[in-house]
């Protein structure tokens, strides 16, 4: 049985739940570690969410911001245990990882996978010193022989920037586990909610200008992070974290569901809510526009007047279509199915 090690250090989100998916799909077949770091939003009981023959291995030095201390003891503590698991196949996820992970030595026989879920130099909008960094980080470690797959297909061609090695395998949903949680009551309270990080990339900001114009309606985060001081609005409820069969449970009720994010992959969240025939108001960025064809399935916009011009004019029937489209293009099946043939390939040859 082939060994795989899976390196994240962003272990939580849709991340996490995509994670979850792909190991369960696939453990059966493979032997499979995951070397991760814990953040806020990393449930307490890891193991419950994995296979019992997936490990899981802490990696305690794992930082999410740049750390050169902190990320020279993940290298050194990383690099003895790939030593030691000597995995056929090593597969990356997220900005941390895909660094430290591609500056790694492996042996010719080893087969190497980055996937970025997002790539932090999306963030462009104020043509920022950051973003800039991030792509320049990006490039240079582009030139190694390391084959990225791509969570969706826009996420591909911000890829050829950086990279000639890369292909893409659309994220999914295990929509059987998310029918557990439907109930009669699902879609009928008509506030207006979101899930994840309150962080930069969600764009927090955004989130607020919308809510301050609608006061009469309410809007919820599931989720927290170090921007929750830019959710002002008195509508707004912040829930923090909490276990993702608690969240799964609350979001059935609320009928409609926003994303104000700078730049994504291409979000579970997203995926989830449109199954579950929630009526979608994403930004009109790479990952979310992967998933919305706007005015068919959701509606896509650029800034607060388009969201609220979308929303006056709203078809509430939209949601039947999104959860016919996760079924077609975004099923858990498919995506393991993809995920098999490129790690026995090694490329997209």
């Amino acid at each position: 049985m082939k060994k795989i090690v899976h390196i994240v250090e962003s272990f939580g989100g849709g991340v996490f739940s995509y994670l979850s998916d792909l190991t369960s799909g696939l453990s059966n077949r493979y032997d499979i570690t995951i070397l991760y770091g814990r953040r806020q939003q990393t449930p307490e009981n890891v193991t419950n969410y994995f296979p019992e023959n997936v490990k899981l291995i802490e990696i305690k030095s794992f930082t999410r911001n740049l750390n050169p201390l902190a990320d020279l003891k993940s290298f050194i503590e990383i690099s003895k245990l790939l030593k030691k698991i000597n995995p056929d196949i090593i597969h990356l996820h997220s900005s941390k990882a895909g660094a430290i992970g591609r500056l790694l030595f492996y042996k010719s026989n080893q087969k190497v996978f980055y996937t970025p879920h997002g790539y932090a130099f999306l963030n462009n909008r104020d043509n920022n010193l950051k973003s800039h960094f991030y792509f320049y980080i990006e490039k240079a470690l582009g030139f190694r022989k390391v084959q990225t797959i791509a969570c969706s297909k826009s996420e591909y061609l911000e890829s050829l920037k950086v990279t000639k090695y890369s292909g893409f395998i659309s994220n999914s949903i295990d929509t059987e586990k998310l029918n557990e949680y439907f109930t009669d009551n699902s879609n009928t309270d008509n506030s207006i909610f979101t899930v994840g990080r309150i962080d930069e990339q969600k764009n927090p900001a955004l989130f607020n200008e919308i809510a301050k114009s609608m006061p009469n309606v309410n809007f919820i985060w599931f989720g927290d992070g170090d921007k929750r001081s830019q959710l002002s609005s008195d509508n707004i409820k912040i829930t923090g974290w909490m276990p993702r069969e608690e969240l799964l449970s609350k979001i059935q009720k609320p009928k409609y569901f926003i994303l104000t994010s700078k730049w994504e992959g291409l979000p579970i969240s997203l995926l989830e809510a449109m199954y579950l025939e929630k009526i979608c108001f994403v930004t009109d960025v790479p990952g979310n526009n992967d998933a919305i064809t706007n005015n068919i399935d959701g509606y896509l916009f650029k800034n607060k007047q388009q969201f609220l011009e979308n929303f006056r004019s709203k078809n509430i029937s939209l949601g039947t279509l999104s959860k016919k489209k996760v079924e077609e293009k975004f099923s858990k099946e498919k995506m393991i199915d993809d995920y098999i043939g490129i790690y026995e390939r090694g490329n997209y040859d």
